[in-house]
């Protein structure tokens, strides 16, 4: 892909999101800020894919049908727990997590490229809420 003002753009307004967004977001924050641009939906799309095979972005885990995106700068590697009653995220990490796969990997003459690690159920405030509405 060519490098353009409105790439240039989807570029600046990913690295300004402090947590997870897709694409969908990032376009309405593009054409909010940006408005003169002429950009469309379809091209923050394309785009997407070219940030994270350049490193730029990653795909963080999928949502409701659609993919989160962080950027990679001062992040580094990392999974997620996600609850899915409130929607929180949280990242971490895990070296055990990371050994095991690798070893997994090795194991089957794998090359691991990149990973998606994503663990989702009831965070600690919805686990609370759940007890107390069983034991009403």
């Amino acid at each position: 892909m060519r490098f353009t003002p409105e790439r240039q753009v989807i570029i600046e307004e990913a690295y300004r999101r402090h947590g997870h967004f897709d694409v969908d977001a990032l376009f309405a924050v593009i054409r909010k800020r940006r408005p003169e641009l002429k950009i469309a939906r379809a091209s923050v799309y394309r785009a997407m894919p070219v940030l994270a095979g350049a490193g730029l972005v990653r795909e963080a885990f999928s949502d409701n049908h659609r993919t989160l995106y962080e950027h990679t700068l001062g992040h580094n590697h990392h999974d997620h727990l996600k609850c899915v009653r409130c929607g929180q995220v949280a990242e971490f990490y895990a070296d055990e997590i990371d050994r095991a796969q690798s070893k997994l990997c090795e194991a089957r003459g794998f090359e691991m490229l990149w990973h998606v690690h994503v663990i989702s159920g009831f965070c600690s405030r919805c686990r609370s809420k759940k007890k107390v509405k069983t034991n009403s």
